[in-house]
């Protein structure tokens, strides 16, 4: 049976079946983004002043993928250009002449492009920022002291002495939540004062090192009682599958595995008693880390570990805090944070705020189309989708403007996204 329609238009729309179809998933799909876009309007408008987080984007890195995919929707046009006069392929070194194929090719390296500095670059950086809270305001104020002292004292450009820092930090915080000073009630002024008094303010940078424990698994009486079905022989081998002495454990002596990781120390602890003994953690020593860790979150500063702390500081690299190192090269200022002094840690992930929730689910719903985008053009560059070349030309035309109508409303997506989420 043959399809009506594929290439000729339809008498009632004047569109061929695909166009039509595009258009109206198309019409979909601006009702699904016209949602979040209205949501994250009205979010924002109804925001209490100095709680919704600017300027926290890198405008470059979205400038430049924004050139990216105005490229791609450039080239995906020159490839459609190329099929309508017959060009299915040229040589790479006649630009003039590239045909369909080199122009495709350049779509979509461009469409890759923008997920790998989407997903390997700029989201990664954020899930590795961290801004802190901590439960006294005299431990922040010092820790701010300390922090800002010297970029504070540096800040002029007029070769005076610079700001205090509560002024520097002032300044940042308005960046932050106003764009520029006021007054008022609900103004910067005001606002600032009030965290800053509450010590309700958060320490912004990247964790550079921490002190974790290191764990002693003390392992306490078996009780055969306590995990029925378990036999002697099987809590025997769950003891030699840790490394330890069987003999040892069943009697009762005490045995201990000393000074482990904390992951090994779990598994460790959930194993032996899955055995049936009683297990007991403790915390032998702390060891320094130099890491910048992943998605951290107030749990795991906080967890307690027989009474004492799983991490027990931090090393926090400062936000806007630009010192010189010993060999002259521009560094953030570090400074320790005992955990005990933590409220709240977050990286800049979509637990992290309002924010963060819309703009991680925009963005990655928008980077979801544009896979979907690459998944498409993949498979029409591929013998299987450059069939229909062979079999119906202008059926397969059809097939690539339906696509670059697709690839068109991506790019525009993208277009409202940059301004409203990097630049406003």
């Amino acid at each position: 049976m043959e399809i009506p329609y594929t290439v000729k238009p339809r008498p009632d729309t004047g569109l061929y079946n695909g166009k039509l179809g595009i258009w109206l998933f198309l019409a979909s799909e601006v009702m699904l983004f016209g949602a979040l876009f209205s949501s994250y309007v009205l979010l924002r408008v109804g925001a209490e002043p100095g709680t919704w987080s600017m300027g926290l984007m890198n405008i470059t890195v979205g400038a430049g993928n924004t050139m990216v995919l105005i490229a791609s929707s450039m080239f995906v046009v020159l490839a459609w250009a190329e099929l309508k006069q017959g060009n299915l392929s040229g040589p790479w070194l006649k630009p003039r002449n590239w045909g369909y194929t080199n122009w495709k090719w350049l779509t979509i390296a461009c469409a890759v492009l923008f997920l790998a500095v989407k997903w390997s670059y700029e989201w990664p950086q954020k899930f590795k920022h961290y801004d802190i809270w901590l439960n006294d305001a005299a431990v922040l104020h010092d820790s701010f002291k300390k922090g800002y002292h010297e970029t504070a004292s540096h800040s002029s450009d007029k070769g005076t002495k610079g700001v205090s820092v509560k002024e520097y930090v002032e300044g940042f915080y308005t960046t932050r939540y106003f764009k520029e000073p006021s007054d008022g009630s609900d103004g910067s002024k005001a606002k600032f004062k009030d965290a800053w008094d509450s010590g309700t303010l958060a320490l912004s940078g990247h964790i550079n090192g921490y002190e974790e424990a290191m764990i002693d698994v003390q392992v306490g009486q078996w009780d055969a009682n306590s995990k029925p079905g378990v036999t002697r022989d099987e809590a025997k081998a769950a003891v030699i599958a840790a490394g330890g002495d069987a003999k040892q454990a069943l009697d009762g002596v005490g045995l201990v595995f000393p000074k482990l990781d904390y992951d090994k120390a779990k598994r460790m602890e959930y194993l032996l008693k899955q055995a049936g003994f009683k297990v007991n953690l403790s915390v032998a020593d702390y060891e320094k880390v130099e890491a910048h860790p992943w998605f951290w979150r107030t749990p795991r500063v906080n967890e307690d570990i027989g009474g004492q702390p799983r991490v027990r500081s931090i090393v926090l690299g400062l936000d806007h805090s630009h010192i010189q190192d010993e060999a002259g090269n521009e560094v953030h200022q570090e400074i320790e944070i005992e955990t005990r002094h933590i409220s709240r840690l977050s990286a800049y992930e979509p637990k992290h705020s309002t924010f963060f929730g819309i703009y991680y689910t925009i963005t990655g719903l928008h980077a979801a189309h544009v896979f979907g985008g690459i998944i498409v053009m993949l498979y029409n560059m591929l013998p299987i989708g450059l069939a229909m070349w062979h079999k119906d030309r202008e059926r397969f035309t059809n097939r690539i403007e339906t696509f670059g109508l697709f690839w068109h409303f991506v790019d525009l997506v993208w277009i409202f996204l940059f301004p409203i989420l990097y630049i406003l």
